[in-house]
Order: C-alpha cells, then sequence, then structure tokens
C-alpha cells in the first residue's frame, strides 16, 4: 500500500535532491487514494534520509476517509476526493510517491502569506533552488514546472481546501527566473497596490531579443536575452550581479547592440537590491517609460515593507552553516551560489 509525502516533506524533497542528480518520473494515471496506506509498519520500513527527507513531521497525504498511521512524527492532511488526477504525483521508489511541484505549491499556498507563495512559486518555475535547510544561497538547476501547469493543476482540482490562495498567487508569478534576487525584484515591480508593490504591467523575464545584421556584429551573437523585459516599450532592466555580469567589456557590446534594437537597458545592483531606498533610486530612471496596473503603485512606507519581507522570504543574510543537500550530491554536478 503506497504512501504518498505532501506539503512541507514534498518542498524538502524538491529541494534536497537536484534534478541534474536525480529526476523522478511523474506518474501519469490518476490514482485511487483509497491505496494510499495507513500502515504504520510500512513508513516505519522506508528510508526517507536516502529520499532527502530529514525533517520531522513526515507529512503525508491521505484521500477521503483515510485512516491516519499509528506512528509517532508522521503529521497527516487529507485531500477530499478518491483520485488523484495524472500528473501530479513523483513516483520516488516502489509504494512511495510525492507530490509534485504543482500540488506542492497549492498546498503550502494554503499555509503561507502572498508573498511567501509568489517567492515559492517564482523559485519552482525559475532556474534555481534554495537548499532544503534553512540557510542562505540557492544553487541552479531547471525549472521544475511553470505557471501554466500550475494553472492547469489547479483547474483539475476545483474544490480543493485553499485553491483560491494558489490561484490568486500564481497570478504574479513570472515563469523564467535565475535568482532570488532576480525573484524579489521582479516581485516587487509587478505585485499590485494591495500587496504593498509598483504595479508596473507584466514584465517577461529572459525575455529573447533577435538581433539584425549590425547588431548581431556588434554583439558577437545572433541574439541577447534581457533579465526583466517589457517588449511592448522596448525597456529592460538587468539584474547586475557577479554571477552573471563578469565580462565588462562583452556587457557593453550586448548593451550597444541592444540600443542598436531600440532597446533601453536599466541597470539594477546587488547593493542597490538590498537597499530599498538605492534601488528606489534605480526604478526612478524607468518607471514613467513603463505602464502601471490601472490601481497605480502602493504608497512608498509599503512598498518599502513589502521589499523587506521579500528579501526575508528568500533567507537573506541567514548563513551558510547547515549542510545543504539531503542527498550525496557528486562534486561539480550542481552550480552553487553563496
Amino acid at each position: 500500500m503506497p504512501v504518498l509525502l505532501s506539503h512541507n516533506s514534498a518542498l524538502e524533497l524538491l529541494r534536497s535532491v537536484p534534478p541534474q542528480v536525480r529526476r523522478y518520473s511523474a506518474v501519469e494515471e490518476p490514482l485511487e487514494l483509497g491505496q494510499i496506506s495507513t500502515d504504520g509498519r510500512f513508513i516505519r520500513s522506508v528510508n526517507f534520509r536516502e529520499l532527502g527527507i530529514r525533517r520531522s513531521p513526515l507529512h503525508v497525504l491521505l484521500g477521503k476517509g483515510g485512516r491516519a498511521p499509528r506512528v509517532d512524527g508522521v503529521r497527516c492532511h487529507w485531500l477530499g476526493r478518491e483520485v488523484m488526477p495524472g500528473g501530479l504525483l513523483l513516483e520516488l521508489a516502489p509504494d512511495v510517491y510525492s507530490v509534485g511541484p504543482e500540488l506542492c505549491f497549492m498546498q503550502m499556498c494554503a499555509c503561507t502569506s502572498l508573498v511567501g507563495s509568489v517567492m515559492l512559486g517564482s523559485e519552482l518555475c525559475g532556474r534555481y533552488s534554495h537548499f532544503s535547510e534553512m540557510i542562505s544561497g540557492y544553487y541552479e538547476r531547471p525549472p521544475l514546472t511553470c505557471v501554466a501547469r500550475i494553472n492547469e493543476a489547479i483547474a483539475a482540482l476545483v474544490g480543493m481546501y485553499g485553491l483560491s490562495h494558489a490561484r490568486e498567487a500564481v497570478r504574479w508569478v513570472c515563469d523564467g527566473s535565475r535568482s532570488p534576487m532576480e525573484s524579489v525584484s521582479v516581485a516587487e515591480l509587478h505585485l499590485p497596490a494591495r500587496y504593498g508593490g509598483l504595479a508596473f504591467i507584466r514584465p517577461e523575464l529572459n525575455h529573447e531579443v533577435r538581433l539584425d545584421a549590425a547588431a548581431s556584429a556588434i554583439a558577437g551573437t545572433q541574439s541577447c536575452f534581457v533579465d526583466v523585459a517589457w517588449p511592448g516599450q522596448r525597456r529592460g532592466v538587468e539584474y547586475d550581479s557577479k554571477l552573471f555580469h563578469i565580462d565588462p567589456a562583452r556587457d557593453l557590446r550586448r548593451r550597444e547592440a541592444l540600443e542598436h534594437m531600440g532597446w533601453t537597458i536599466n541597470t539594477i545592483k546587488l547593493d542597490q537590491m538590498v537597499d530599498h531606498d538605492e534601488l528606489m533610486r534605480g526604478v526612478a530612471l524607468f518607471e514613467n517609460a513603463i505602464p502601471r496596473q490601472a490601481c497605480g503603485p502602493a504608497p512608498p512606507d509599503k512598498v518599502e515593507e513589502l521589499h523587506g519581507r521579500l528579501l526575508r522570504a528568500t533567507r537573506y543574510g541567514v548563513g551558510i552553516e547547515r549542510a545543504l543537500f539531503g542527498v550525496p550530491v557528486p562534486r561539480g554536478a550542481v552550480r552553487l551560489c553563496l
């Protein structure tokens, strides 16, 4: 009889097992939730530490009417339906499953603030992951899901508890973020006034600009990518970190090529991202060029409050004293950003 990990345990799994190292298969067929184990002996027999799950309690999901297993250190959650649609679960081992990133996002939205939910969605739909331990830094990995797939999962699970929270949060998630700080800047720029944001219209992340022959000759490439872009206005914002911008001469050629194509690019540096006043001075350079949502921006004090909440959601300044992964990861398999 299978056991199905959920909520915090599923999120720990997603963060502690880089997909470059181990990619679990999705369960494509619907699963009868009545099959989910209520046997504590089976749960005790599984070595969850080998799967990257170290934290207690262990969160498991049961179907409608399922009985809680009699075992310490297990927290049960019930899904009020008899069948789990295909594509929303991962198979970890024989008879051991976990909810996938879409359903995990939906579950965590029910117990997380809107800001925390948007940042989690940006991580799951982005090209980075926080570590499973509560430490600073992140590592690079391919996106685990995307906004469209989360919306498909929401549509497939109508009536699930907390669905309205997930539906609202995913509205403000953008695909393709490459770092926590990029997620912070996009959320602050895009969130509406009721959440303390600057309420710019939705940007595109890592937008590809195809270059003409002259611009291609300048840049030495046929296309350039803009970190945060509003293609309709040909305006963009670059998050200037040491990780992604390490060749000043190349960056200058790239900037000149984009200018030739009619683009204007502004830069937000790392020290601006952690200093709200400096960030607002950077935003002032392009705020009149980008349309706002109908609500307009939040008052400055509310924007500053949001800024602090977003930084805390990325674990900024927490430290790196603990172990990084829950499973063995070969040296060089993933790129760490500490």
